[in-house]
């Protein structure tokens, strides 16, 4: 019997689906574009993500980070709260 993919294996693999497919290069043209307009060096009067490779680069610069950061929080809260 197989354990339960834990929530970072079930991330990970959501993940490596949405980038499935898509070339690394394409990927990191995203995730430059997208932290220009971030940072306001770009102009922003379009849809910030125009398409799948922006939407999957996205995910991937920030979801691991934003798992791990919300990860901690919630475990830091249940050790300071009892019960």
């Amino acid at each position: 019997m197989n354990a339960p993919a834990s929530p970072a294996e079930i991330l990970r693999a959501a993940l490596a689906g949405l980038l499935d497919g898509l070339p690394p290069k394409q990927a990191a043209q995203a995730v430059e574009r997208l932290i220009g307009n971030y940072r306001g060096a770009t102009p922003t009067d379009s849809p910030i993500l125009r398409d799948r490779a922006d939407v999957a680069a996205y995910a991937a610069y920030r979801m691991p980070a934003t798992f791990e950061a919300v990860h901690a929080a919630l475990e830091a809260f249940a050790e300071a709260v009892p019960g």
